[in-house]
């Protein structure tokens, strides 16, 4: 597993950063895509690093619905394995979550927590787009990989980033939590709340409008969307 993900960061000509142990654990264990999430300024996931496009939409789509795998990993700070989505039991478990990731092409979803002492502080979460368990080697390894990944985020939070690494997580597919951020904020302001229930309600016009919470976001920061205290509003606020 390590030469993995030394080699990823070896053909690169690069230090070991989480995009390599995401990409290692996708080829490792045979998944479709894999998901980075940490936990943000508000205590929830925020994707940092996804493999692929669908996995992003998948993983973007589980912060907007607020359930889902990850979730449970986050909260219990063990591993979550939901082999088929389309089970009677996954879709009773997350009713939201379950088939519109089904609809969008992922058949498996397995969450590793990156724990830290009794806390989690993030989640590596491995998607499939064929139904199956994961055998105990492979559960094995993606606790493993979620090791190694939060081993990088504890060396920069130490201010020694990997070997000098600058950019830990590098080019992928990921929603833009800076204008997430942004957008939190200003909604925050124009309804007068706190960032919680502010953000929570940036997420519940992405659902009801079937849209990216990143999209959302960019509308609100251009200005092209606002909110108001009774209803969302389109155009100027």
């Amino acid at each position: 597993m390590a030469r993995a993900i030394e080699e990823l960061a070896r053909v690169e000509g690069v230090p070991v950063a989480v995009r390599h142990v995401c990409r290692a654990c996708a080829e490792v264990i045979a998944a479709s895509g894999v998901a980075l999430y940490v936990l943000g300024d508000l205590g929830l996931g925020e994707v940092v690093y996804t493999t692929d496009p669908v996995t992003c939409r998948v993983a973007e789509l589980e912060v907007t619905l607020g359930e889902g795998p990850v979730h449970d990993a986050l909260e219990r700070g063990l591993a979550v394995q939901a082999p088929d989505l389309t089970g009677e039991a996954m879709v009773c478990r997350w009713p939201v979550f379950a088939p519109q990731a089904s609809a969008a092409g992922v058949s498996a979803v397995f969450a590793f927590p990156l724990v830290m002492g009794m806390v989690s502080v993030g989640s590596l979460e491995v998607y499939r787009t064929i139904w199956g368990a994961l055998s105990a080697d492979e559960v094995t390894d993606g606790l493993l990989f979620a090791e190694a990944a939060m081993r990088l985020l504890l060396d920069r939070l130490q201010g020694e980033p990997a070997a000098g690494e600058g950019d830990l997580f590098g080019e992928g597919f990921h929603p833009d939590w800076t204008v997430i951020h942004q957008a939190t904020g200003m909604v925050s302001v124009h309804l007068r709340t706190d960032l919680t229930s502010a953000f929570l309600r940036l997420r519940a016009h992405a659902y009801l409008t079937d849209r990216s919470l990143s999209d959302v976001a960019h509308d609100v920061v251009t200005r092209r969307l606002g909110f108001s205290r009774d209803a969302d509003s389109g155009g100027q606020p």
